[in-house]
């Protein structure tokens, strides 16, 4: 672990056990589940900004644990995400495609592990990482408009054993259990469909303050497409390549048959 990260955990513990509270006292405090409270002790997770200034008010601590999570998410990932991820966080919609792997959102710790620790140098601390991006979900579930996720896999996203037959399992499981959310929905892009324009790599578009934004990423760099005209040129390349996605019920009983396979 990072300073930043490792040091997120121990001030949180220290700060609660020195107050007197359990864990459980804690949760209750902010709103969330003790589990919750746990990972972010363990540096599992980085607390959510709102979260984090919550905790400051708790313990009446000044800005620390907003700088101690601003420092921790800025050390867990390479700098050309960064304006994405603060794009994402702020986002009523994400509508996401991706040709290879699970949308970063929808992603297992198992799965995020496996796929993080093949990143090479991208990645310099892999526990971090992996913290950073399960943190990612929790838009999907915040108490206030919880962002509305449309994703698109292709099927060979399915059928790649990232992390080996368990992961995977997991992995497709709990995609499964994400579309139970009334905000979250997957698609799936069938072997059968042939060429069709996701070929050409995955994309990623988000809703903020009433405006898209778009997000590119490649083998070597990745970056923000705010220019409206580029961003409307991949929204239309995003409608494409759902209407080569199967309906929601077939999409869900393919990524249940895959995650069967696994089994």
């Amino acid at each position: 672990m990072t300073n930043h990260s490792g040091g997120m955990g121990r001030i949180l513990k220290y700060a609660r056990s020195r107050s007197g509270m359990t864990q459980e006292q804690l949760a209750e405090r902010l709103h969330v589940s003790t589990s919750l409270i746990a990972k972010f002790e363990t540096n599992r997770l980085i607390p959510q900004p709102d979260t984090a200034l919550h905790l400051d008010t708790v313990f009446d601590s000044g800005d620390l644990f907003q700088e101690s999570v601003a420092e921790a998410r800025a050390s867990a990932g390479p700098t050309f995400i960064r304006p994405w991820l603060e794009y994402e966080q702020r986002a009523t919609m994400v509508r996401s495609f991706e040709l290879a792997v699970v949308p970063g959102l929808l992603q297992t710790e198992e799965y995020a592990r496996a796929v993080l620790g093949d990143a090479g140098t991208r990645v310099p601390d892999l526990d971090a990482a992996v913290a950073a991006r399960l943190a990612r979900a929790e838009v999907l579930r915040r108490p206030e408009q919880p962002c509305r996720l449309f994703a698109v896999l292709d099927e060979a996203v399915l059928r790649r054993p990232v992390g080996g037959p368990q992961v995977m399992a997991g992995q497709l499981h709990a995609i499964v259990r994400a579309c139970g959310l009334p905000n979250v929905s997957v698609a799936v892009v069938p072997a059968s469909a042939g060429a069709y324009p996701g070929l050409n790599g995955p994309l990623a578009l988000a809703t903020v303050d009433g405006r898209s934004v778009a997000f590119l990423d490649d083998p070597l760099d990745g970056r923000v497409v705010e220019d409206p005209e580029r961003v409307a040129a991949l929204e239309e390349v995003w409608e494409a390549i759902r209407e080569y996605a199967l309906p929601g019920r077939p999409s869900l009983e393919l990524i249940t048959e895959a995650a069967e396979s696994w089994s």
